[in-house]
């Protein structure tokens, strides 16, 4: 039985570990593996853990997260910082496609200041955990008088694609083989 529970720190090594294992880059190098999480994960359990939500199996294992920055401009100001450069020391096409991300969510940060990242372990997909996990993000969202958020999503990712527009997203744009997607709650 999976349930869904707020973050914990003990949580975040789990993660970091579920972050690199859904990234489809099933051998990635040490290198690839610092990226995912420090692009993706590490911001928000580190300066957002209000903002996330665990998937937890029967003895409390984190088997998947939804994480949520509220504020796009402060998500910014800390990754330009903090994050961004210890991207930069990885190598410059991790930079470039760290900036890209920020860049792109920064282009319709005026109607969607929210955004949010999600992943779950394959043996857990499919039970409507994602869906769980995508309400009670909303519900916290909206208890804090926000009320969209988006996203960007491989077009290429079709599975992920056909479950945000079944939890009420829309793609806005698509730009560079990416669907920027938004749901207004």
């Amino acid at each position: 039985m999976i349930s869904i529970r707020k973050y914990q720190p003990k949580d975040k090594e789990n993660l970091r570990k579920i972050c690199i294992e859904t990234s489809r880059l099933p051998k990635a190098t040490l290198e690839q593996r610092e990226f995912l999480t420090v692009a993706f994960n590490d911001y928000y359990t580190e300066n957002e853990p209000d903002n996330i939500f665990v998937a937890v199996n029967e003895d409390d294992e984190a088997v998947g997260y939804i994480l949520c920055s509220e504020n796009f401009y402060d998500f910014y100001d800390t990754m330009k910082k903090f994050y961004l450069p210890a991207i930069k020391e990885l190598g410059m096409s991790y930079y470039i496609s760290a900036l890209g991300e920020i860049l792109t969510h920064k282009a319709f940060s005026k109607k969607y200041p929210a955004h949010l990242h999600i992943d779950i372990l394959d043996v857990c997909q499919g039970q409507g955990v994602g869906t769980r996990l995508m309400n009670e993000l909303k519900a916290h969202l909206k208890s804090k008088k926000i009320n969209n958020v988006m996203l960007s999503c491989g077009m290429s990712n079709k599975q992920a694609v056909k479950f945000y527009l079944k939890n009420d997203f829309k793609i806005i744009k698509n730009i560079f083989g990416s669907a920027i997607m938004a749901s207004e709650f």
